[in-house]
């Protein structure tokens, strides 16, 4: 399910001096209006499944862009950050100083796979990452890949508790769960995707992931993350434990396998 953050009116302005979230209570914030104000903002640590949850918000018709500025938002790991620039535009740059969204969902994966699947993208000379060292403090390039993507997964989600509305496990939340938090019609939300906002001629599946019994998760087919507890545990004994900590209070086991997501999206053209 959706957990949903306590956000005090009087910490408004310290939010947004960080954050891409609209802040009403804000002198100034709450002025924004029209096309800089967007409904929805979807964001996590990379690798954390936005592609899917992009391609099934679109689906149901929910005319957002991955890693860019769509007309109803966004799905996007960069747009944790308030940056004066972003790595990726996709197809329209959005504006620090004056885009806003209106609902901001803090998405997470089990870290196993997420820092496995960041390791496996990363590149020697790697624009994604040069990127990140200047808005993430506590990111050290000299770091090995599994010590760094770890710090990443704990780093970025840790900043996403203070500036979200709410937050869900993507390998057991459904996308219509997302979209009815964010406020969208229940024609949408509820619909067959007739009226999706795909590239498709036809209606397509809306995949809705949810919580499995212990029993019934080891049956799904799943891959085994190549990285493993063992591996993070011999770089650094105290940020794997932070991670796993952290991941058991999202309610996590530390094992992967209770938390199977072996979806291919290799295939999503929204």
């Amino acid at each position: 399910g959706i957990f949903w953050y306590d956000r005090p009116d009087a910490e408004a302005c310290a939010r947004a001096r960080i954050s891409l979230r609209g802040e009403a209570a804000c002198p100034g914030e709450g002025e924004r209006r029209g096309p800089a104000k967007r409904q929805i903002l979807v964001t996590g640590v990379q690798r954390s499944g936005t592609h899917f949850t992009w391609e099934m918000l679109a689906r149901l018709g929910i005319h957002v862009h991955h890693e860019g500025l769509g007309p109803a938002g966004s799905v996007s790991w960069l747009f944790t950050w308030k940056a004066a620039t972003y790595v990726i535009n996709n197809p329209a740059s959005l504006d620090a100083r004056r885009h806003r969204f209106c609902v901001v969902f803090h998405q997470v994966r089990h870290p196993l796979r997420v820092i496995s699947s960041v390791v496996r993208a990363t590149r020697a000379h790697d624009r994604f990452w040069d990127w990140l060292y200047g808005v993430e403090p506590g990111l050290d390039r000299t770091d090995p890949p599994v010590r760094r993507a770890a710090r990443l997964w704990l780093l970025q989600n840790r900043r996403l508790e203070k500036i979200a509305d709410a937050r869900f496990l993507v390998e057991e939340t459904s996308p219509r769960a997302v979209c009815s938090a964010a406020g969208f019609p229940d024609f949408l939300c509820r619909g067959d995707g007739r009226h999706h906002a795909t590239s498709s001629k036809v209606v397509q599946p809306i995949l809705e992931p949810r919580r499995l019994a212990r029993s019934e998760a080891l049956r799904v087919p799943s891959k085994v993350p190549a990285v493993s507890w063992a591996d993070v545990e011999r770089l650094d004994a105290a940020l794997a434990a932070a991670c796993r900590d952290l991941a058991a209070a999202y309610g996590y086991d530390a094992d992967p396998r209770y938390h199977p997501q072996s979806l291919d999206t290799t295939a999503f053209k929204a």
